[in-house]
């Protein structure tokens, strides 16, 4: 008996329902198989999607992965305004002597032994508010006078500093004014006697 000829088979189709089928068949063996089959949606199980995404993150390599940020650093404090000390005052080494003691200095002016023999020092204090000492030999006694500063109006001041006192930008600029102009000289113990003594800064003492 002849045939006749064959039909051919319509196209496998790869939709959700024949993907299922698969699944079912190939499943039917293995257990294991069963937990990644397809949903009817046609996309992958939850899990089997996660799984995906973590392996495609990783396959990035490590050019998407950016630097940890630094720290934050601490803020630091405002730094407070200073008398500007030694070299940046200018200070003359023929008049000032540094850090010494009162007792030394006041052996570098006997040495001189002349009225008006006179140097700078750093005060014993060695405070922002007065950071040096005018010693002055002046008839046999040796007076010392602060030299103040004054942080707000970033000037200097000699003495106590009251009204109708003058104010100097640097300590070089109270040598010069008072080698020109005299300088009055006040004893403690004789304040109230009302004997003034006035000199001019002649002769440093310093190194």
């Amino acid at each position: 008996m002849q045939r006749g000829p064959r039909m051919p088979r319509p196209p496998v189709s790869d939709g959700p329902e024949n993907c299922l089928a698969q699944q079912n068949k190939m499943s039917m063996g293995n257990p294991t198989l069963l937990s990644c089959r397809l949903n009817p949606t046609g996309s992958l199980p939850s899990r089997l999607q996660t799984a995906v995404n973590i392996h495609r993150s990783h396959s990035r390599g490590t050019a998407d992965i950016r630097p940890p940020l630094p720290p934050p650093q601490p803020q630091r404090p405002p730094v407070t305004s200073e008398p500007a000390m030694d070299d940046e005052q200018d200070l003359d080494p023929q008049w000032y002597v540094a850090q010494i003691t009162r007792q030394e200095a006041e052996a570098c002016l006997r040495r001189v032994n002349q009225d008006g023999t006179y140097l700078v020092r750093d005060s014993s204090k060695r405070s922002p508010s007065q950071p040096y000492v005018l010693m002055v030999l002046y008839q046999n006694k040796v007076f010392n006078i602060q030299i103040r500063y004054h942080r707000e109006a970033d000037v200097f001041l000699l003495g106590t500093g009251l009204k109708g006192k003058e104010n100097f930008t640097s300590v070089s600029e109270i040598i010069q004014h008072h080698q020109q102009t005299p300088l009055l000289l006040i004893d403690g113990k004789d304040r109230g006697s009302g004997h003034q003594r006035q000199c001019l800064l002649t002769y440093p003492a310093g190194y």
